[in-house]
């Protein structure tokens, strides 16, 4: 009979390399799930900025309609000749009003 030799003792390598691989899979699996998640929050964080800007365009459009509504009114000749004519005591230059300095005159 032939002598039997003790098979040689060695570490389970296959099974700690499949566990390895499963914890690298698994923490790539969580950077993946935390980026996804980070770039969720930004697009929401952007959205929210985007509708403060809209609002505060808004409110200024809306602004600038008023303030031009306002510049006509204050145009308004009918208004500058009664400020002319009644606060500022102004009239109507008459022929008589008018003097020659004798310069350019001909």
């Amino acid at each position: 009979m032939s002598a039997s030799i003790p098979p040689l003792i060695r570490p389970d390598v296959g099974r700690r390399r499949g566990i390895g691989v499963w914890a690298f899979l698994l923490a790539l699996a969580t950077a993946g799930a935390l980026a996804h998640v980070a770039v969720r929050m930004k697009g929401i964080e952007v959205a929210y900025a985007i509708g403060r800007e809209r609002r505060k365009n808004t409110e200024l459009e809306e602004q600038r309609r008023r303030l031009n509504i306002e510049i006509g009114m204050l145009k308004d000749p009918v208004r500058v000749v009664r400020i002319a004519r009644d606060d500022l005591k102004m009239r109507a230059a008459q022929a008589s009003d008018v003097v020659s300095t004798g310069k350019g005159a001909r």
